[in-house]
């Protein structure tokens, strides 16, 4: 594959399609940029069928796919195309030293000499810091080394673009947190880009410049954490990327950016409005936990509360170090997660206490119940 001259897009998908009744999938990876899709939703087979589509082991149902600004839709075999993949759909071999299964790849394809393929592997070993372990058969590794020597067989390719569909999956949480600082460093020493498939949070945040929502299959946002977080596109989005909760009301008014609401208790809430909702409409209100306001009185007014204000029961209370994780539910049963820091006392976090729950308008966002289009 020659890569056109000064192309700033490593890999790019225009109308992708990869699974039926899916919409396609558009998008851009930058030289250098890591890029990972969140799958959420109850499709386990999205990301499966997104990489095999990508690596050429399915075909495209339709749409284009380019690397280094080349066309490999149809004219690429898999190997030629630029992409490398790690993930449970090509294991390492057992049996075989961790040196031979970095050079499968290259001696499977013979397309190189001997000499120049043993070079490369050494090379890789190298970057890795796999030398130490070249003769160890695969099967003998721990999940780490695994991971590593996984990654250096990918890397052997010199591909363009590194696809990790849901690479730490196997790996706790100590050793998934040093693949991914390895992965860094790795990916800014020598400049790769890299598109990563996976249904952790943690992973996607920790790992990727932009991070974009893949409900099963459909891309829904892609942005930057920050967005994300603060401009999410829809209640899906909001509670994938802050657990954010969901409660549902009706809209009173719309005052510039601002939607007053009446949840189904008759409390008024106020929320950041998005484009397309209403008056009158039924919306999904989304407070992140560490958004809302808890606050305990010493006796609950037994009319109507203040507009703003919801009455709730505290139905537990964890202490989780810097913060507390309190669960607490509104008087037609929602349950509402709430995290504080830990200014309570025990006698305050008692199960059963009344409380009352309070947000900032700017920090939650109601979404219209209903799909509209523009």
């Amino acid at each position: 594959m020659q890569a056109v001259h000064g192309s700033p897009t490593a890999l790019s998908l225009h109308d992708f399609a990869f699974q039926p009744a899916t919409p396609p999938l558009t998008l851009d990876i930058h030289r250098g940029e890591c890029v990972a899709l969140l799958g959420i939703g109850s499709d386990p087979h999205d990301i499966p069928r997104l990489t095999d589509a990508l690596t050429g082991r399915s075909p495209l149902l339709g749409g284009n796919l380019m690397v280094e600004g080349v066309d490999v839709t149809t004219n690429a075999p898999p190997h030629l195309r630029g992409i490398a993949a790690i993930g449970p759909q090509a294991p390492l071999f057992p049996h075989l030293s961790v040196l031979d299964n970095i050079l499968f790849p290259l001696r499977a394809t013979r397309t190189l000499p001997d000499a120049e393929i043993l070079r490369r592997g050494n090379e890789t070993l190298a970057l890795t810091g796999l030398d130490a372990l070249r003769d160890t058969p695969a099967g003998r590794l721990s999940g780490l080394q695994s991971f590593r020597a996984a990654l250096a067989r990918a890397l052997i390719r010199t591909p363009s673009v590194l696809v990790l569909q849901q690479p730490f999956d196997t790996l706790d949480q100590t050793a998934s947190e040093q693949a991914m600082a390895m992965l860094d460093r790795l990916r800014h020493a020598i400049g790769l880009s890299a598109l990563l498939l996976t249904r952790s949070r943690t992973e996607a945040l920790m790992a990727a410049d932009r991070t974009g929502i893949l409900e099963n299959g459909a891309l829904i946002q892609l942005a930057t954490a920050p967005t994300l977080m603060d401009r999410p596109a829809s209640s899906s989005v909001a509670v994938a990327m802050s657990n954010a909760n969901v409660l549902t009301g009706k809209v009173l008014d719309i005052d510039d950016d601002t939607a007053i609401l009446r949840l189904p208790t008759g409390e008024t809430v106020e929320a950041a409005t998005t484009p397309m909702l209403e008056e009158n409409d039924l919306a999904s209100i989304c407070i992140p936990p560490d958004r809302l306001s808890v606050l305990f009185p010493r006796q609950m007014a037994a009319d109507t509360p203040e507009a703003g204000d919801v009455i709730c029961t505290l139905v537990s209370a964890h202490h989780l170090g810097h913060t507390i994780a309190m669960r607490l539910r509104t008087r037609d049963g929602t349950e509402i997660l709430a995290q504080r820091p830990p200014v309570h006392t025990t006698r305050d976090l008692a199960a059963g206490r009344q409380a009352v729950l309070a947000w900032q308008a700017r920090n939650a966002i109601a979404f219209p119940m209903d799909q509209k289009t523009g």
